[in-house]
Parts: C-alpha cells; structure tokens; sequence
C-alpha cells in the first residue's frame, strides 16, 4: 500500500507538475504581453497585476524544474544545504510578493469607488509604482530569516528544531495563509459596496437629467419623489 502512494505520488508530481509547468508559463507570458501594453500600463491595476504575473513566473521557473527533476531522482533540497537555503527564501518571498501585488490590486479597486478624494488618490499608475517598489522591498527582506534558520535536519530541509520551528509555523498561518484572503475579502467587499452606492448616484442623476429635460414626464411615481430630492444638490 505504501509503495502505490509513493508511485501515485512520484507520477502527480512527474506529470501534473510538468503539465502546470508548460501551462503556467504559457499563461503568464500571455498575461504579461497584454498588461505591458501601453493602455494597461496607464492603469494602476493593471500595474498591479502585471508584477503578480511577473513574480509568478519567476517563482514557476525557480521552483518547478527541480520539483519534477526529483520525482525521479533525489531532491536536491534535501541534500544541498544552499540550495535548501536559497529555495526557502526564494519560494516564500516570491509567493508573498505575488499574494501582496493581489491585496494591493483589491485594495486599489476598493480605493477607486471610494467618495473620498484622497482615497481615490490611491488609484494612481504614479502611486502603484511605488507601492510595488515598496511591497518588493519589504518582501525581498522579511523572509531572510528563512535563509538563516532552515536547514537539513533528519535528511530533510526543514525549519530549525525548536522556537523557531514554532515561529515559522506561525508566520506561515497568520502572514501566509490568514492575512491575503481576509484583506482580499475586506477590500473586495467594500469596492462592491460602494460600487453598488455609485450605480444608484448615476441611476437617480441620469432619472433626473431626464425629468428636467423632459418635463412632462409623470411625477407620481416614489422613484420620482427620491429624485426630486436627490436634485436638490
């Protein structure tokens, strides 16, 4: 029983990582020609997007090739103390830079349908950029502490026993597992909230542009009523 689970798992990971592999690539490089565009570019999603999709590729390329090579082979991680440093760092910095660029692009569209001027100032090409530079700055340096503590402990390239053990497994629910979809559903929530406000403005200003230009229109109606308040600014 135990050596058909370890075949199935040697061919998913021989076949399903390699079809991921091709695919993935393919995606992303497609993905990347349409946000580099010159109408995307100009849109601060967009830029967003675009440096999700560029760190996923690199994080495909980084990690996949050797991940199927040791489906027949040794894994090198587990045999290669730098490599087992250096993939650590690599696989959780690249993966929590590709999380951030997706919060920040929610919080940005969340920011886009707010009422609040300086709010909306967050939607901006000028200000995505930097808060790329600054989320790839950050994350580029937060898990350097990966690169210190992981090592091969019982033949396998694993967190260094003890506090730090619990620290990273930690780190890995709160930072990486709870964080991105909570802040995605908070910000998500919000841009549909204050979408659905801004279609009603636009709804009852369009009512009312009609009513003073086609004044014969019956006035008996609710709806009516809320518009002629709503005119009264």
């Amino acid at each position: 029983m135990a050596a058909n689970l370890v075949e199935a798992q040697r061919y998913m990971s021989l076949y399903g990582l390699s079809t991921f592999y091709i695919l993935g690539t393919i995606g992303n490089l497609l993905l990347i020609c349409i946000c580099l565009q010159s109408t995307h570019r100009k849109n601060s999603c967009s830029l967003y997007l675009l440096s999700a999709t560029i760190v996923n590729f690199i994080l495909i390329q980084c990690i996949l090739p050797l991940a199927i090579h040791s489906a027949n082979h040794p894994d090198p991680q587990n045999s290669s103390l730098i490599w087992c440093k250096i993939r650590s760092y690599l696989f959780n910095g690249l993966l929590m830079l590709y999380r951030w660029f997706k919060m920040a692009a929610c919080v940005d569209r969340a920011a886009m349908c707010s009422r609040n001027a300086r709010i909306r100032a967050f939607s901006d090409p000028c200000m995505a950029r930097r808060v790329i530079l600054g989320i790839t700055i950050v994350w580029l340096a937060i898990p350097i502490h990966l690169a210190v503590y992981f090592g091969i402990y019982w033949g396998r390239c694993i967190p260094e026993p003890g506090i730090y053990a619990q620290f990273f497994s930690a780190y890995s629910i709160i930072i990486s597992g709870w964080s991105p979809p909570i802040v995605m559903l908070i910000f998500g929530t919000n841009a549909y909230v204050n979408l659905k406000r801004v279609k009603k403005i636009y709804s009852l200003s369009l009512f009312c542009y009609n009513k003073i230009s086609f004044p014969f229109v019956d006035s008996s109606t609710n709806y009516t009523n809320k518009c002629n308040h709503k005119c009264q600014w």
